[in-house]
């Protein structure tokens, strides 16, 4: 479980009636502070622009194989092509 989830369980069962307002209140008073998607996004550009081309096109080729897979998959589930 990640450093987050755990002080979450932490603090609402200790806190059950708890509003995330409250939540967050305690946060940021114990120096703490969640990921904004902005965060996320800058971590996420940061990662993706470190790849070289060549990785992103082996990541872009497996997600297409995943993709191919799962369409066969419903399409057998469903009976089509039968």
């Amino acid at each position: 479980m990640g450093k987050m989830k755990e002080i979450f369980n932490h603090y609402f069962n200790e806190h059950p009636d708890a509003s995330d307002a409250e939540y967050q209140d305690w946060l940021h008073s114990n120096g703490l502070t969640t990921a904004t998607q902005e965060d996320k996004e800058t971590e996420h550009d940061a990662w993706w622009n470190s790849l070289t081309d060549e990785q992103k096109q082996q990541l872009y080729d497996g997600q297409e194989a995943v993709f191919e897979l799962s369409i066969e998959e419903m399409n057998h589930d469903l009976g089509f092509g039968k």
